[in-house]
Order: C-alpha cells, then sequence, then structure tokens
C-alpha cells in the first residue's frame, strides 16, 4: 500500500531550517539585480528547501564565500558593472546576477511584487532603498516576520511565513527608519487525505486543493518517486485547478510499487514587468559563450531587445527558441538569468511535500 504524508521542509518564521552540513546543497538564492560596489546576500538550499551552513561558493570576480550558520553568505558586489556567477565549489550548480552601477541612495520603494505568493516558499520583491545585508531588512506577511533569504539595494528573496493563514495579506518590508506597504496573496497547496492511498498496479488520484484564493491556479507537479508511482503523462504534470469553492486539481497516478512517495509542486512562474536592461546583459554575456545554432539565436534576440524602444513581444519569442543546455554551465546560467528577467517573472520557490 502507498500513502502520502504531507510534511513541510521549511520553517517561514524570522529564522529558516538548517541542514546537515553533510546534505548535499541544491540550489542558490541569489538576487537577480546587484549593484556595483555594495553590500549583497545569497543563501544555499538544500534539495530539501532548508538552508544550507558551511557552503563554500566561488565569485566570478575570484572571491571565495562561505555561508554562515543561517545558510547565507555576505559579499559586495564587483566594482564595475556587468554580470556575476555564483557557483558552489566542487558542483555546477551556479546562477547569475546583473550588476548595475550606484544611482544614488535611493527612496526605499517596492516596485514589484508577485500577485500570489505561495507558503513557507521564496519569492522575490523588486524595488530600491533596500539593504543589502540581508538583516538590516524586516519583513512582514500580516505582522508575520518572515526570512530574507537574499539581499541587494534592488532586491529581496523573501521566504513566506508558515504561521500567517493563506489569504489577502499586507507585504510590509522596513529598512531603517522606512517603511513600504503593498499586497499579495498568500496560498497554501495540500493533498486530500481521502485521496492518499493507491495500490500496486492499480489507478488512484492525486488530489491538490489550493487555500487562500479562489482563482485558478497553475500548478507544475514532480513525481519524485518514480519508482513507487507513475503519472499518467511522465514524471511531471502541469494542471490548472478548477477555482471556486473547491479550488482542486487533480492527477491521476499509477501504483508500481510497495513504499511512500513525493512529490514537489510549484506554482507556476508569473509574468510581471520586464527587466530589459538585465536581459540584455545577461545575453551579451552569454553571447560571448555561445557557438553555432545557440548563438544566432541569442543573436536575434539582442536584434528585437534594442536599447531604445525594444521589441518585448519579438524578444520573448526569438528567447522561446533557444534550446535548452544538456548540462550546467555558466552559458546555462546567464540564459536561465536572461529568460526571467525578460519575461519579468517572479521566483516562486519551490513546495516538496516529502513522507
Amino acid at each position: 500500500m502507498l500513502s502520502l504524508v504531507a510534511a513541510m521542509a521549511m520553517t517561514g518564521a524570522a529564522r529558516a531550517q538548517v541542514s546537515s552540513p553533510k546534505t548535499s546543497p541544491q540550489s542558490i538564492a541569489l538576487p537577480l539585480e546587484l549593484v556595483s560596489g555594495q553590500p549583497a546576500t545569497l543563501a544555499v538550499l538544500s534539495a530539501e528547501g532548508r538552508v544550507a551552513a558551511g557552503v563554500k561558493l566561488v565569485l566570478s570576480d575570484g572571491e571565495v564565500v562561505t555561508t554562515d550558520e543561517s545558510g547565507r553568505a555576505h559579499f559586495l558586489g564587483p566594482p564595475d558593472a556587468g554580470v556575476l556567477i555564483a557557483r558552489i565549489l566542487g558542483t555546477e550548480i551556479r546562477v547569475a546576477a546583473d550588476v548595475t552601477q550606484q544611482e544614488g541612495a535611493g527612496k526605499l520603494e517596492i516596485v514589484r511584487a508577485p500577485a500570489i505568493v505561495a507558503r513557507e516558499n521564496r519569492f522575490t520583491v523588486g524595488g530600491s532603498g533596500f539593504s543589502g545585508d540581508a538583516d538590516r531588512n524586516r519583513v512582514e506577511l500580516e505582522g508575520k516576520p518572515a526570512f530574507v533569504l537574499a539581499a541587494s539595494p534592488k532586491e529581496l528573496v523573501i521566504l513566506a511565513p508558515s504561521k500567517t493563514a493563506p489569504g489577502d495579506v499586507r507585504l510590509a518590508v522596513k529598512t531603517g527608519a522606512n517603511e513600504v506597504l503593498t499586497q499579495t496573496t498568500l496560498v497554501d497547496v495540500l493533498p486530500d487525505a481521502t485521496h492518499d492511498i493507491v495500490r500496486p498496479g492499480k489507478k488512484g488520484n492525486l488530489v491538490l486543493h489550493v487555500t487562500g484564493t479562489t482563482q485558478p491556479v497553475e500548478l507544475d507537479v514532480e513525481n519524485t518517486s518514480p519508482g513507487i508511482v507513475r503519472f499518467k503523462h511522465g514524471d511531471r504534470e502541469h494542471v490548472r485547478t478548477r477555482g471556486g469553492a473547491d479550488n482542486s486539481a487533480k492527477i491521476e497516478v499509477k501504483g508500481m510499487r510497495v513504499g511512500e512517495f513525493s512529490y514537489a509542486v510549484t506554482l507556476q512562474a508569473q509574468p510581471g514587468a520586464p527587466n530589459g536592461g538585465a536581459a540584455r546583459d545577461f545575453l551579451q554575456a552569454a553571447d560571448k559563450l555561445a557557438a553555432g545554432d545557440t548563438r544566432r539565436r541569442l543573436e536575434n534576440v539582442l536584434k528585437k531587445l534594442r536599447r531604445y524602444n525594444p521589441d518585448i513581444g519579438g524578444s520573448r519569442k526569438e528567447f522561446a527558441k533557444i534550446p535548452a543546455a544538456n548540462s550546467a554551465s555558466d552559458l546555462q546560467a546567464l540564459i536561465q538569468a536572461a529568460g526571467e528577467a525578460l519575461n519579468g517573472e517572479s521566483a516562486l520557490g519551490r513546495e516538496r511535500i516529502n513522507p
């Protein structure tokens, strides 16, 4: 008999759960935008979504940093504008950030925030006047403190608190004596306990309920135990909840053998205002590393993404034609960052439900 047992991997209070030093790091949380010469903070996360302490990273400007007991590392943005790539030593895990010149102190302001946030997941708020030292920013959702994973003067990567009830909430960011407010919607994704039993050789349904909104929500669901169960259309399913009072979605599963299985749910990235300047910087850096058809396609995007009067729609269409890389590399990190900047996607962290 197979059973689903939901157990959230992270806590979103003023601190986050820290993984064991033996746990392999899986991803880096880094603001997409940094400011030259100004403080910045990054974080390393394990596969379970916990922050990872004692992890060494090498930055493309030659600096080596190590995450502290909070799973974060502090550094200064490079002195010159361009791009920065952070890589975990001994791995191919890396991310890219755009480095811009300092344009004055800037008032505290939120210019973009996601319309929907998954509880206990990470998300990004963009604006100005933030502190690059993550701990110098106080973030609250409906009065409950959130954990700032990564920071720069232009962006904060935030872990939503677990104790805040789903629904429309007030998002407050305070830096120094200044405070700015906006609104977002906090949602939770929960399995239906009445549909959590699947027998080997038999079919059943995985039913996911979204609370906090009655609007339909797009979900990407990854089967992380393919030896235990199979989804109907492979190891990944894209579903849309029905909306309304029963805001749920159903995935057909087939039992393969006895055991407990887990899956990962990701809220589909939300398109927003594009950051054409950052996208251009990433693509120009990627163009220097690419060859053949990939380089030709990158240059087609850059032709549309001209500095004055850019064709954003055309740029997005051309970008969609760029083939995915087969392995991790600086080139792939730059292309991925360019896509995030071009599409204005809000970084929504992965909600992993483990047995």
